[in-house]
């Protein structure tokens, strides 16, 4: 008689969705012009000193940022 079977036990593995991605800044990597908003190039890091330079094929401007730039871009305490 198999009335009184234990039912096998569910177990939901399905992920929860992802969380909408945020621009998330890191030293290292281009950022966008601070001028006209297009992509940035990056050209030069000085290790020593912290600091990335950049400029942009766009506009031709030229900017820098340090790293705690980089880090107050994203919210983060320097």
């Amino acid at each position: 008689m198999g009335f009184f079977k234990k039912q096998p036990e569910v177990v939901d593995l399905r992920e929860p969705a992802p969380a909408p991605r945020r621009v998330k800044f890191e030293f290292g990597f281009p950022t966008r012009c601070t001028t006209c908003g297009e992509r940035g190039y990056l050209d030069h890091i000085d290790p020593f000193k912290r600091i990335q330079y950049e400029h942009c094929p766009a506009c031709f401007a030229r900017w820098e940022h340090t790293e705690d730039d980089i880090a107050s871009l994203n919210g983060l305490p320097a």
